[in-house]
This record gives structure tokens, sequence and C-alpha cells, in this order.
């Protein structure tokens, strides 16, 4: 082979090269930015969580979660400053915004009993206006609840494998 087939070669093996390490960084550089997207749907979860837990937010709740375990009417405006906050979550998850494993261990245990207890009073509450009332807080205590992580302790131990008689052994009766 002369140089400009030799030339021809190796500038197709450059090139493969090149294809090759431009993949991997393009791959690498996805994963990245993958991974940055899940953070933050992590941080703006707990970012309404923070805004979950505010003063005004909590006092509503508390009047809420009240009323829902006792099935008293509730009166002013607690029930839609909390059913406000799960359609906006709702909506926060829909779009991939939040984080939805995290946002149903953090807020359904708030969601099911407000819906337990007040779900009838939410759906008779809505209009046409407002068709979607309290859709969010529906929608959370209706998703499955959370798996919890198995615990050492809870596992029993395992039992000792029963002994089986060897080829030679017989285990007939009376010898």
């Amino acid at each position: 082979m002369n140089l400009a087939a030799w030339s021809g070669v190796l500038g197709t093996w450059v090139s493969i090269a090149a294809a090759g390490v431009g993949g991997y960084t393009a791959l690498q550089t996805y994963n990245e930015e993958v991974a940055k997207m899940e953070d933050a749907r992590v941080v703006q979860t707990f970012a309404l969580l923070e805004m979950f837990n505010s003063s005004e937010r909590l006092q509503s709740r508390q009047r809420v979660m009240e009323a829902a375990n006792s099935d008293a009417p509730l009166e002013g405006h607690d029930l839609w400053v909390t059913l406000d906050f799960f359609d906006a979550l709702q909506i926060c998850v829909e779009r991939n915004l939040c984080d939805q494993d995290l946002a149903v261990r953090l807020f359904q245990p708030y969601a099911a009993p407000i819906w337990s207890g007040l779900g009838d009073q939410i759906t008779v509450g809505r209009t046409p206006s407002d068709p979607n009332m309290g859709e969010g807080v529906q929608w959370l205590a209706s998703l499955p609840a959370p798996e919890t992580a198995p615990t050492v302790a809870a596992e029993p131990p395992e039992a000792a494998p029963a002994e089986t008689p060897s080829a030679d052994e017989t285990t007939e009766p009376g010898e």
C-alpha cells in the first residue's frame, strides 16, 4: 500500500474513534442532565413541603383535619386553602416538575383522611365554574400508598433444612 492508501485507512479509524468518543461524551452529558432534572423535581417537591408547612396552611390544615376526622361541616376558607394546595401539587407532579414518589410519601398521609372524611362535601361543592375543585386531594388519596422498606427485625429467621437420609440409609419403621 502506498502512503495515500494508509492515509485513508488511518483517517477512517481516527474518524471512527472520534465518533465513539463524541457519542460517549454525549451520553454522559445526557445522563448528567437527567440526574439534574431528577434532582430539580425533588427540590421542587421539598419547596412545596415548605409551603405546605407554612403557618397559615398549617393552621388551615389542622382545622380541615379536625373536620375530616369528626364529620363536622367546615366553615371559612380553610378547606379552599388546603384544596388549592393539593390541586397545585397534582399539576406539579403531572407536568413532571415534582417527584411523584416523594409527593406521595410526604402528602398522602394528609390527603387520604381529608378525602375520606370530606370527599362528599368536596364533591357537592363543585360548581360549573370550578368542576375540578378538590381533584388534587382526590387524586393523591387514590394513589397506591408507598411501599415501606422491609426491616431486618421483621423477617423471620430461616429454619434449618430438614435432614434427609442418604441413599444407603433406610427409612422403614422398625429398623
